[in-house]
């Protein structure tokens, strides 16, 4: 089965990070001699993806010349979408680079690396026939402050019930891991203004019943703090050569 587009969501300013992300994009950081990105790109490619788009915003530029520079190690097709002087939030990039991308596509953030299965994924989104797919972790406890973060997806009767990053509740025992798949439609079924979260998204698909969701076990590193840095450096290290 031919994957379709993936998109990784790469425009964010990482104002947690301070210094750390002052100069460069936060998929820039680099680990082991390499950044960020490369070993997001390696996994895409070893997952069988052939084109991948990348929205950009922050020091776009540095991402671009990077790309540039290796694409022709990583042979895949790379295209860009720039958020422009203003950022339009996660869910705003998604809908600017909708004309770059394929019917049914994915979505991933530029700080995760997320190493599954993708076609088991994209086969599930296949079989649930709902306008998209979220992934998730259990992650069990609303005051778990550990690097997989806390709870924000409530799940009842084979549903998501409730996705809110801010507005918690007790029942809220797994966190979005970092996956999405979405097609097309839900930008013409549905109105999204030009500068949105992800989670409007999402929230809407819930609302509609047409958000179904795949449950991973295993766990996911991220860039997005300095914990999660520390903890992706270590896992990194079975890269080297």
């Amino acid at each position: 089965m031919k994957l379709p587009n993936i998109l990784i969501l790469a425009g964010g300013k990482a104002k947690r990070l301070g210094k750390i992300s002052k100069n460069i994009p936060k998929s820039l950081i680099i680990f082991h001699n390499r950044p960020f990105l490369f070993y997001q790109l390696i996994l895409l490619k070893k997952n069988n993806f052939k084109k991948v788009v990348i929205s950009t915003g922050h020091l776009s530029n540095k991402i671009k010349d990077y790309i540039n520079s290796i694409n022709n190690i990583l042979k895949l097709e790379i295209v860009f979408s720039d958020d422009g002087k203003k950022t339009l939030g996660t869910g705003g990039a998604i809908k600017k680079a909708l004309p770059k991308l394929s019917k049914n596509f994915f979505v991933i953030f530029g700080d995760s690396y997320l190493d599954i299965n993708y076609k088991q994924v994209y086969l599930n989104f296949i079989n649930f026939k709902k306008l998209g797919l979220m992934t998730v972790y259990k992650n069990n406890n609303l005051k778990d402050k550990s690097a997989e973060g806390l709870s924000d997806v409530e799940i009842k009767n084979k549903k998501i019930i409730a996705y809110n990053k801010i507005k918690k509740n007790k029942n809220m025992q797994y966190i979005n891991y970092g996956i999405s798949i979405l097609n097309k439609n839900v930008f013409k079924k549905y109105y999204f203004p030009k500068k949105m979260d992800l989670q409007r998204i999402n929230q809407k698909l819930i609302k509609e019943n047409q958000l179904s969701f795949q449950i991973i076990k295993k766990r996911f590193y991220e860039i997005g703090s300095r914990k999660g840095i520390e903890l992706t450096k270590e896992y990194f290290k079975k890269f080297k050569k």
